[in-house]
């Protein structure tokens, strides 16, 4: 029983420590994982933060920059402020320097004069003592020597104020141009004042020209609106007298239909299959039209801008050789010739058009014979044109 005990201890201590080892190679390399994500994230914040402090320094190089500027500004507004306080400071010393002087002068000459009182009294007296009189003469020597300093002394003191007093006065002047141009400015303000209320004035009259000027196109446009409904109805009126003439003469004709307002003509009545050329039975069906048209041209007045719309339609069946390209150009061609018949009879180019549209304006959407037939066709119409403004 110990044996197996032993045995069992000793297996059970081999199965533990593999166990062990792992969990710890395991932790390592969490660890190492760990340190390594750390080392990237101070990389990161380290290049983050280098990044940030060039900017910084960039900034604090433009901000010295700036304040290098503004001090040099300061500093030269403060030098014209002392160099004024100097020049100031010299007028005050130079009026003192005046005065002092002047009140020097006005000793030295009591002084003199009393000198001269001395003398003059010693000459009355006639003194016997020539020391005494040469000293006195050597006194007013000395004190005529000061007197030509201090007199000097003025002059230069004179002088200075009298540059300091040239210095002003050139301020002044300044000043006084600059009020000059300020005044001068003030006045071209006023002027402008004044034009642009003249503007506005002018402006205000415009608007009210234009107001009357609107009542009066209105009023006109409704005059014009009169008038053409009136030349529309006129005009209306000859058209139906136009086609009642035209029903009298094409009366019992089934090739010949009147499509609301406009009177059409199969194209069997006038042309050839495939040609553009009238014949002989179109020529006196159009020659018919013709004289009617005359008839009615006559009787419209000359105000009424109409034309006689002629439009060329074909079917659908391509032109597969020929001297056409293709079916919109048969159908113009029938149109031209229906216009230049129309002309040779009598009637005036401008009162005609000719327009063709080949097979794309269809009476019947239909895929037979007969609507092809019906298809193949001229239309006539007077309409209003209206003329280029």
């Amino acid at each position: 029983m110990a044996l197996s005990r032993t045995t069992g201890s000793r297996r059970t201590e081999n199965y533990t420590w593999p166990g062990f080892v792992d969990a710890l190679a395991t932790l390592l390399m969490v660890i190492i994982f760990v340190l390594m994500v750390f080392v990237l994230i101070q990389v990161n914040l380290a290049y983050r933060v280098s990044g940030q402090d060039d900017t910084l320094t960039a900034m604090r190089q433009q901000l010295a920059s700036l304040t290098e500027l503004l001090n040099l500004e300061r500093n030269a507004s403060a030098d014209l402020a002392a160099n004024l306080a100097q020049i100031n400071n010299q007028l005050a010393l130079s009026n003192a320097e005046n005065e002092e002087i002047s009140s020097q002068l006005t000793i030295l000459t009591s002084d003199l004069d009393a000198r001269n009182a001395e003398i003059d009294r010693l000459m009355l007296l006639q003194s016997d003592t020539e020391t005494a009189l040469n000293d006195a003469q050597k006194n007013l020597a000395e004190r005529e020597e000061q007197l030509h300093i201090v007199e000097g002394t003025l002059a230069i003191a004179d002088a200075r104020a009298k540059t300091d007093s040239q210095t002003i006065d050139n301020l002044k002047a300044e000043t006084n141009a600059s009020r000059a141009e300020i005044a001068q400015m003030t006045n071209a303000l006023a002027a402008l004042k004044a034009q642009l209320e003249s503007l506005q004035n002018l402006l205000a009259e415009k608007e009210a020209q234009a107001t009357k000027d609107k009542i009066a196109i209105a009023n006109l446009g409704k005059s014009l609106n009169n008038a053409l409904a009136s030349r529309v109805q006129e005009l209306q009126r000859f058209r139906s007298e136009f086609f009642g003439r035209l029903r009298d003469i094409l009366k019992g004709r089934n090739d010949v239909q009147i499509v609301g307002d406009r009177f059409v003509f199969q194209s069997e009545v006038l042309f050839a299959p495939g040609q553009a050329d009238i014949g002989d039975s179109g020529r006196e069906q159009m020659t018919k039209l013709a004289v009617a048209l005359a008839e009615i041209a006559r009787e419209i007045p000359d105000d009424i801008n109409w034309v006689l719309q002629v439009d060329g339609h074909t079917d659908d069946i391509p032109i597969r050789a020929g001297r056409y390209a293709d079916n919109w150009d048969l159908s113009t061609e029938r149109a031209l010739s229906v216009v230049r018949f129309l002309i040779s009879q009598g009637l005036p180019p401008n009162r005609l058009a000719a327009t063709g549209y080949g097979e794309h304006q269809p009476l019947i959407n239909e895929n037979s014979e007969d609507a092809r037939q019906k298809n193949r066709r001229i239309e006539l119409k007077i309409t209003q044109r209206v003329s280029a403004k």
